[in-house]
Formats: structure tokens, C-alpha cells, sequence
């Protein structure tokens, strides 16, 4: 245990005396401090930072350092997890049983095992803990769990009743801030010309006809960080309706109404699934619809959406290309009918990949469905990762989308493709400028009002990064 701050003759107190402490002296300020910041646990680094500065001021720094994180750790936050959260480059914590130590996944390292351990007693105190402030049923008659912690990250938990080997809890962390277009250029996972693409369509150039987009992935593959970043193209004036089992997507609009499913919190209770919300929005007058992962007969429901006049909506699907996607939503339990697949126009396939060791997510190909022969969709390649130049090259761009656009817009094909090649200027001014989410967000809702005060806007933001 670290010694007392010097000069000071009051012995250290240990965590059972704090805990006394805590309780015989009733620390409001404490309580209030840990309400105000997250309501049920400490889950993120400014948070334990400001707690444990909190707690240090308020016991005149008579308690060791390492009894005040056990104390957050026990009292506030997800016990021996607590530390784990509070570390910014970890992606996720996994608990696999009572004789086996905490992994974690390290954004930069990969997989970690460490040197702690979880009691079964521990690990259902901290299933019950998440079960509580998710609104969810947990115990041996239903022993799995989905939920989420204050601050977005998804908890997925068993107990011993279906993992012999002790309860299991993993926990996909969710960052503060999400990655915005400028980190996925950065990072590799876009480019300024795909952006520049993805821009106009999903804006559907004035309103005329935004794009109904799938991002398709695997696990972790970055498909609700790519839906957040490309969220900013939505213009501020239209009304947005998100949907999801666990809430993820953070937008920058005013105009946003997020709903999540319901699960019963005893036998008798009402569960509320993603396709009541989605039917429920429907009635809501959205202008763009959004689902945070589309998995069963809320599919069918989407497409009828889409099929009705519901252009512009975005979702996630798991799966590992384009084909594979498009026959899941044909399949059980999503049951889509061929003549609805025609409705979703691109698909932007995403993958995770490990390369010397480091972990990076690329855009692998995106598609538009062109049409069909015989019972197969057939589908134009517009972009496409090359493996080996490591570079995400352009494939038919003029192809359906682009001609549709043409029709509807009285524009011509290169009158299209210059606009597309201002926006890239655009973006690539805004990398130059290594723009926030705000001022990617403003720039790009300025230019849809008034195009040349963005671009003398953008152009003083670049002067500005050069000096």
C-alpha cells in the first residue's frame, strides 16, 4: 500500500476503514459527485479521474492512492474491471470463468492476457450490477444477458447455468468520442474520393434520392463507427428516427429521436422489439430512418419502408461481403422478397485485418445492386480494396445510382461527377485541416445552404493549419 502524502502523521487507511468511513460519516458530497457523473458506475477515464481527484480533496489525502481505486472499483464502478474500462486503448474486457484471468483486446496489440482474476462471486455481482441499470432480467431461469454501461459500452453475460466454466462477461467498449471521417482517412479505412461518393448519395444530391445504404460487416469490423462518421451528410433540416437493441449511434442533429427495445422485467411484463419501433417510426414522420443492426423481421419491415417512399435509410447487417448479406436478408428469419432487394441501393462492406501485429479496419468493396439474372442479384463493384497496393481503388462509378441521380436532377453524368470531385476537394481541405466531428458537421451543413461561404470558410480553416 503507497505511503500518505508527506508531512502527514495519520496513519493510512485501509479500504475496510473507508468503507466505515464512507458509511459513518455519510460522504454526500461523494454520492452526489457520483450521480451527477454517470448515475450508477464510473465507467470512463474522465470520470475515474475526477472521482478519485474528488475523493483524495474531500479525506484531506489520509488514504492511500490504491484504497481509493479499490474503493471506486468496489463502490462505484465494475470492481476489479474498473481499471480496464478507465484505459483508453482497450477495445474490450473479457471474463471467461474464475480459473482463467481477464483478457483484454488492446486497439494497437491485439489479444492480452492479464494477471487478474474474477471470483464467481465477483462476476455475478457485476452481471446483476449491469442487469439493474439496463433494465434487464438476469438469473438462473434466464441466464444470458445484453446490456450496456452509462457510458454506451455493450455488455454481453452468462451465468454458470450455460458456461459451466463460471460466468462469462464480455464488454465492447464504446469511445467517448467516435472516429470521424478524418481519423477513417487517416487511418486507411476511407478515402477522400469514396467519401466524396458516399457524401453525395447518402445526400442524394439536394434531397432528390439519398441512397438506401447497408454497412456490412463482421464482428468489430467498425460498421457503427463508419454509420456515425457518415451520419454527418444527413441535412440538419430533416427529422431522424435511430433504432436499436443497445443505444450506439451518437448524432450531431438536433432533429433525433433514439429508441431501444425493451426487454420484460418479470414474466408478465412487455417487451418491445425492433420491429414494433420500427413500425412505431414509421407513424412518426421521419424524414431518414436509421437501424443500429439489422438481424431478424425488422428486416422485412425496412424494406417495406424503403419500398414506400422511405429513401435515405442507413443500417448495419453482420455478415462478411455483399452476397452473403443480400442472401440473409432473403433467408429466415428476415424473409425479404426478391422484389423488394431492388430498394437498397449500396452496400459498404467492411472488415477487420491484423497486419504486423497491429489491428486496422478497411473498407473492402462497395456495391450497388444493378439487377438480377435468374434468381441471382447481380451487383457494379464502385470501389474496391486491393490487398496488394493496400489502396481502395475506384471500379464503375456511373452505374445505377449515378444515372438514377442524372434522371431526377436534370444533371448530366460529368456535371454529377464534377460535383463529386469538388466535394473530394472538400474533404481532402478538411483532412489538410484535421477538422473535428463539429467542424466537419458545420461545414458540410453550411454547404448545403450556402455553398461558397463553406468553401471560403473551409479555405481560412486550411491557411490557418499551413501557418
Amino acid at each position: 500500500m503507497n505511503d500518505s502524502i508527506a508531512g502527514n502523521a495519520e496513519k493510512d487507511v485501509s479500504f475496510e476503514d473507508l468503507q466505515a468511513r464512507y458509511e459513518l460519516e455519510k460522504i454526500d458530497r461523494v454520492a452526489k459527485l457520483d450521480k451527477e457523473l454517470t448515475g450508477a458506475f464510473v465507467t470512463n477515464a474522465d470520470d475515474y479521474k475526477k472521482i478519485k481527484k474528488s475523493l483524495k480533496k474531500l479525506l484531506k489525502n489520509t488514504v492511500s492512492e490504491e484504497s481509493i481505486e479499490q474503493y471506486i472499483s468496489e463502490k462505484l464502478g465494475i470492481g476489479k474491471l474498473t481499471p480496464f474500462l478507465a484505459n483508453e486503448d482497450l477495445e474490450e474486457i473479457m471474463v471467461i470463468g474464475s480459473s482463467s484471468p481477464v483478457y483484454v483486446f488492446d486497439r494497437n496489440k491485439g489479444m492480452i492476457k492479464t494477471e487478474v482474476y474474477i471470483s464467481e462471486a465477483e462476476a455475478t455481482e457485476i452481471i446483476k450490477r449491469v442487469a439493474k441499470y439496463s433494465s434487464r432480467i438476469v438469473n438462473s431461469e434466464n441466464p444470458l444477458l445484453d446490456g450496456r454501461l452509462p457510458d454506451g459500452s455493450r455488455v454481453n453475460a452468462t451465468l454458470s447455468g450455460v458456461t459451466p466454466r463460471g460466468a462469462t462477461i464480455t464488454i465492447r467498449k464504446f469511445k467517448t468520442k467516435s472516429l470521424t471521417l478524418v481519423e477513417l482517412i487517416k487511418y486507411g479505412t476511407l478515402t477522400p474520393t469514396l467519401v466524396a461518393f458516399l457524401w453525395l448519395t447518402i445526400e442524394g444530391m439536394g434531397g432528390i434520392k439519398p441512397a438506401n445504404t447497408l454497412i456490412i460487416g463482421g464482428t468489430a469490423s467498425g460498421k457503427t463507427t463508419t454509420l456515425n462518421a457518415l451520419s454527418v451528410f444527413v441535412p440538419r433540416r430533416e427529422r431522424i428516427v435511430t433504432i436499436e437493441d443497445t443505444l450506439e449511434v451518437r448524432l450531431m442533429h438536433e432533429h433525433w429521436i433514439p429508441m431501444e427495445t425493451k426487454v420484460p422485467m418479470h414474466e408478465n411484463g412487455n417487451e418491445v422489439t425492433m420491429d414494433e419501433l420500427l413500425k412505431n417510426a414509421l407513424r412518426m414522420r421521419p424524414d431518414r430512418i436509421i437501424v443500429g443492426e439489422v438481424r431478424s423481421k425488422e428486416a422485412l419491415t425496412l424494406f417495406t419502408a424503403m419500398n414506400t417512399g422511405h429513401d435515405g435509410t442507413m443500417a448495419t447487417i453482420h455478415a462478411n461481403s455483399g452476397r452473403e448479406a443480400l442472401s440473409r436478408l432473403q433467408s429466415h428469419p428476415m424473409n425479404v422478397p426478391d422484389m423488394m432487394i431492388p430498394a437498397l441501393d449500396l452496400m459498404v462492406v467492411q472488415n477487420r485485418q491484423i497486419k504486423n501485429g497491429k489491428l486496422r479496419r478497411r473498407v473492402m468493396e462497395v456495391l450497388e445492386v444493378a439487377g438480377k439474372e435468374g434468381d441471382v442479384f447481380t451487383t457494379n463493384t464502385l470501389f474496391k480494396y486491393d490487398p496488394k497496393t493496400e489502396k481502395i481503388t475506384e471500379g464503375i462509378l456511373n452505374g445505377r445510382i449515378i444515372h438514377e441521380l442524372s434522371t431526377l436532377t436534370g444533371n448530366s453524368i460529368r456535371e454529377i461527377n464534377d460535383e463529386i470531385d469538388l466535394r473530394k476537394t472538400i474533404i481532402d481541405a478538411m483532412v489538410e485541416a484535421d477538422l473535428p466531428l463539429d467542424g466537419i458537421y458545420s461545414i458540410v451543413q453550411t454547404y448545403y445552404e450556402d455553398k461558397e461561404k463553406a468553401l471560403e470558410t473551409l479555405q481560412t480553416l486550411t491557411r490557418q493549419a499551413r501557418e
